[in-house]
């Protein structure tokens, strides 16, 4: 995948290292950007799921009882194909025979670096609701388990949180777009 041993990559994405995001970028977007632009999607999309699949991966690596059953490169374009596949169903962009043909795909990985987005994402999360601020940031800066922010805020189970989530990162996916075209 990068220079960087996959053990040591992955403790350096626990402690939200830079260099670390910027490794999985470079040696994992293009193909994810590859297979999404492939499957109805555009670079927008691409980057918006991939953001989605990094956050994904970070709740998952910081649990205890994570372990990687895969190169990580497998596992987080994985998480990317599902959440692209979420999309297109949700969004019924494909008919379900079509679905079932992108399932079975194989993966694939290219290599081309692409710049941080660090800035960016700063800049979006400035532009939500201070609540969805508050959830996003809980969830993927202080590393809140969904469980301890269920009862912070008063949802009443998982399903609500995970709306909540997702309404959230509809927003910033927003800000994405409206900054993306002015």
């Amino acid at each position: 995948m990068t220079s960087i041993p996959e053990e040591t990559l992955l403790n350096q994405l626990r402690e939200g290292k830079n260099a670390s995001f910027e490794a999985l970028y470079t040696s994992c977007f293009p193909s994810v950007s590859t297979h999404i632009t492939r499957h109805g999607g555009n670079r927008a999309d691409a980057e918006d799921v991939f953001q989605e699949a990094i956050m994904v991966l970070l709740q998952k690596i910081r649990k205890p009882e994570f372990k990687l059953t895969s190169s990580l490169k497998t596992y987080l374009f994985a998480i990317n194909r599902n959440i692209w596949l979420k999309r297109v169903r949700d969004n019924k962009v494909i008919s379900v025979e079509d679905i079932s043909i992108y399932q079975q795909e194989s993966c694939t990985f290219e290599t081309e670096p692409e710049p941080a987005k660090e800035e960016k994402l700063s800049r979006w999360l400035t532009k939500i609701t201070k609540n969805c601020q508050r959830i996003l940031k809980a969830l993927f800066f202080y590393h809140e388990p969904m469980e301890s922010l269920m009862l912070k805020m008063g949802w009443k189970n998982k399903h609500s949180a995970a709306n909540q989530q997702y309404k959230c990162m509809q927003q910033l996916r927003k800000e994405k777009q409206l900054e993306t075209k002015g």
